[in-house]
C-alpha cells in the first residue's frame, strides 16, 4: 500500500466516522449534551458575577443591579476576583496577561478544560468496539489496512469534538450576549472560538485514551467506563502529582508524572504564545494513547 493510498483511505475512513455519527445520531446527542453542559455553566457562572458584584456595589453604596456586567470592570479590580481568576489560570502573571479577554470566554475555557476530557474520552471510547462487537469491522479491513482504520476513526473523533466544542462556543456566546452586558459581539465570538481552540488541543490525549480503550474490548459499553475511569485517574495522578511537587522523596517522581500527564499543561495553555508548544505535546500525548491501543488491536482476532 502506496503512502498516497493510505492517506486516501485514513481519509475515507475519518469521513465516514463523522457521516456515521450524524447518521445515527450520536454526533447530536454529543453536541446537544456538551453544549447544555456549557451553556449552562455559563448561565450559573453569570449568576456567580452578578452576585460578587452586588457584593461590591453593597460596599461602595451605589445600586445593585439585575444584570450582571454592569460593574465588571471596579470587579476585575478587586482581590476577591483575582483570586478566583487565579484559581482558574493557575498563576498570578497567566491573570495579568488575560485581563482584557472577555471574562465569560475565560470561563470557557476553564469549564472545557475540565469537562471536555469526559466527553472526548467517553464519546471515542466506542469507535472500535461497537464494529468489533458485531464483527463488522472484518469487511473494513479487507479494504484497507488496520492502521489506516484507527487512525481514520482517532481523525474522525477529533473532528466531532472540535464540532462539539464549536456548538458550545454557540451557547455560551448567546449567555453573554443576552444575560451579561458590557461584551461586544465579535470580540466575545473571537476569543470564544480562540480560547476553545485550546480546549480542543487539551482533548486531543482524551480522545486517544478513548481509542485505546475501544480497540481493547468488544464491549462499547465496558470501553466507555474504562475510558473514563482512565481520564478520572489521570485527574487523581495529577493531583497527587501536584501535592508531591517539590517534596524531597517524591519530588522527582512528581515532576516526571506532569510530563506525561495532559494536565500538566494546562497552565501552559493561558500563555499567548506559550500554549502552542502546549498544543503539540497534547497531540503527541493522543498519539501515543491512540498507538498503545493498536498494539493490542493489530494482533486481536477480528
Amino acid at each position: 500500500m502506496t503512502v498516497l493510498t493510505s492517506i486516501r483511505d485514513i481519509y475515507l475512513v475519518a469521513r465516514f466516522e463523522v457521516l456515521r455519527a450524524v447518521r445515527t445520531w450520536r454526533a447530536m446527542a454529543l453536541f446537544v449534551l456538551y453544549g447544555i453542559a456549557a451553556t449552562g455553566a455559563a448561565f450559573l457562572f453569570t449568576r456567580l458575577v452578578k452576585t460578587m458584584e452586588n457584593a461590591l456595589a453593597r460596599q461602595m453604596g451605589v445600586p445593585e443591579t439585575e444584570v450582571p456586567g454592569a460593574m465588571l470592570q471596579e470587579l476585575m479590580g478587586s482581590d476577591t476576583f483575582r483570586s478566583m481568576l487565579e484559581g482558574m489560570v493557575g498563576t498570578s502573571e497567566a491573570v495579568d496577561e488575560i485581563l482584557g479577554i472577555p471574562i465569560l470566554a475565560i470561563f470557557n475555557l476553564w469549564f472545557g478544560f475540565i469537562l471536555i476530557p469526559f466527553f472526548a474520552a467517553s464519546a471515542s471510547a466506542e469507535s472500535i468496539a461497537i464494529d468489533m462487537q458485531s464483527r463488522a469491522i472484518r469487511y473494513e479491513v479487507l479494504r484497507t489496512g488496520r492502521l489506516e482504520l484507527v487512525i481514520g476513526r482517532f481523525l474522525g473523533q477529533l473532528m466531532l469534538t472540535a464540532g462539539a466544542t464549536v456548538i458550545a462556543c454557540l451557547g455560551v456566546w448567546v449567555v453573554g450576549m443576552y444575560m451579561m452586558r458590557g461584551n461586544m459581539a465579535m470580540s466575545l465570538a473571537f476569543w470564544l472560538v480562540w480560547l476553545s481552540i485550546r480546549a480542543w488541543f487539551f482533548s486531543i490525549p482524551f480522545v486517544g485514551i478513548g481509542m485505546a480503550m475501544s480497540q481493547m474490548t468488544t464491549s462499547p459499553a465496558w470501553a466507555r467506563v474504562l475510558a473514563v475511569g482512565v481520564t478520572a485517574a489521570t485527574w487523581v495522578a495529577y493531583g497527587v502529582a501536584r501535592a508531591a511537587e517539590g517534596s524531597d522523596r517524591f519530588g522527582i517522581p512528581a515532576d516526571l508524572a506532569l510530563q506525561i500527564l495532559p494536565q500538566g499543561y494546562m497552565n501552559a495553555m493561558w500563555e499567548p504564545v506559550g500554549w502552542l508548544g502546549s498544543a503539540v505535546v497534547c497531540a503527541l500525548l493522543g498519539v501515543v494513547c491512540m498507538i498503545a491501543g493498536f498494539a493490542r488491536f493489530a494482533r486481536r482476532d477480528l
